[in-house]
C-alpha cells in the first residue's frame, strides 16, 4: 500500500510537469520568441517578428505604470493651433514684442522697430546689453519680431560669437555676444503667453481674443505660483533689529515673543 501511494504521488507530479512544459512550448509568446530571428517564424510563412511583451513601464520609484505615454492634451484644455509668441530667451537675454502699447508706455516713437530687451543676465549682460535696449539686428540681419529672433538665432547657433545691433536712447550700438567658453550660442527658446483659467478676467486692456495668445486650462502652470507663495512670517523677539526695510509695525505681520 505504501509503495502504491508513492507511485500515485510520483505519477501526479509527472502529470503536472508535463502540463507545465506543454503550456510553455505551446504558448504564443514562446512561438514568437522562438521565431524572432530571420527564417524562424512562429507560424507558416512568418519571417520572424519582435516579441510583443506585455510588460508595464516602470516609474523611477519602481512603481509599475502600464499606461502608455500621453501626447494629447486632456479634452478640458484648449490649446490654440498657432498662438502668438510672447517672449524669447537667448544667452541670458529675454526679448518681447515691441507693441504699440509698449511704445506708448516707454515714450518711444511710434515708428520704432525691433523687439524689446526687457531682461539681461549671463552672457548678454557681459556683452554690455541693457534692459530697455531695442534689438534691431543679428549679424546685420534685421529682426522685427520674435519669429525673426528665433530664425536668426538658428542661423548662428553653432557659432561662438555674434554681433547684435540695438537702439538705445535713439542711438544705434553694436555689441558682440560671446558664448560661454567651450560652448556655442545655441538658439532662442520661444514661449507663448501663459495658460489662463476658463472664465478668468483679463488683467490688461483688450488685445484681441484671449486664445490669440493664451491656452485655456489649468495644467499649464502651478497655482499658486511657487515663486509667489508667501509663507507665514516667523515669530520674532522683541527688540531684535529687523532684517529688511521698514514695512510698518512688526506686529502687523509677526508674532512678537519675549
Amino acid at each position: 500500500m505504501k509503495n502504491m501511494g508513492q507511485g500515485v504521488v510520483a505519477g501526479g507530479i509527472l502529470v503536472v510537469l508535463a502540463i507545465l512544459v506543454y503550456g510553455l512550448f505551446a504558448s504564443p509568446n514562446y512561438s514568437s520568441l522562438k521565431g524572432s530571428g530571420p527564417g524562424k517564424g512562429g507560424g507558416a510563412g512568418d519571417p520572424g517578428q519582435p516579441v510583443a511583451m506585455n510588460v508595464g513601464l516602470m516609474a523611477p520609484d519602481g512603481v509599475s505604470n502600464p499606461a502608455p505615454p500621453q501626447s494629447v492634451a486632456p479634452v478640458s484644455e484648449f490649446i490654440p493651433a498657432k498662438p502668438q509668441l510672447a517672449e524669447a530667451h537667448w544667452q541670458g537675454m529675454e526679448v518681447i514684442p515691441l507693441t504699440s502699447e509698449l511704445k506708448k508706455k516707454l515714450n518711444l516713437p511710434m515708428n520704432t522697430q525691433g523687439v524689446l530687451i526687457d531682461e539681461v543676465t549671463l552672457q548678454s549682460i557681459q556683452a554690455g546689453l541693457l534692459a530697455g535696449d531695442i534689438l534691431v539686428a543679428v549679424n546685420s540681419r534685421q529682426v522685427l519680431s520674435l519669429e525673426d529672433v528665433y530664425r536668426e538665432s538658428r542661423g548662428v547657433q553653432n557659432q561662438e560669437s555674434v554681433v547684435l545691433t540695438v537702439t538705445r536712447s535713439g542711438q544705434w550700438k553694436n555689441f558682440q555676444l560671446l558664448a560661454a567658453p567651450g560652448e556655442n550660442l545655441g538658439f532662442a527658446q520661444v514661449e507663448t503667453a501663459p495658460m489662463i483659467l476658463p472664465g478668468d478676467i483679463k488683467p490688461h486692456r483688450y488685445r484681441g481674443p484671449c486664445t490669440m495668445c493664451h491656452a485655456i486650462g489649468q495644467t499649464g502652470h502651478l497655482v499658486p505660483d511657487p515663486d509667489g507663495i508667501i509663507l507665514p512670517p516667523p515669530a520674532i523677539k522683541a527688540g531684535v533689529p529687523r532684517p529688511h526695510m521698514d514695512r510698518g509695525p512688526c506686529l502687523a505681520c509677526h508674532r512678537i515673543i519675549p
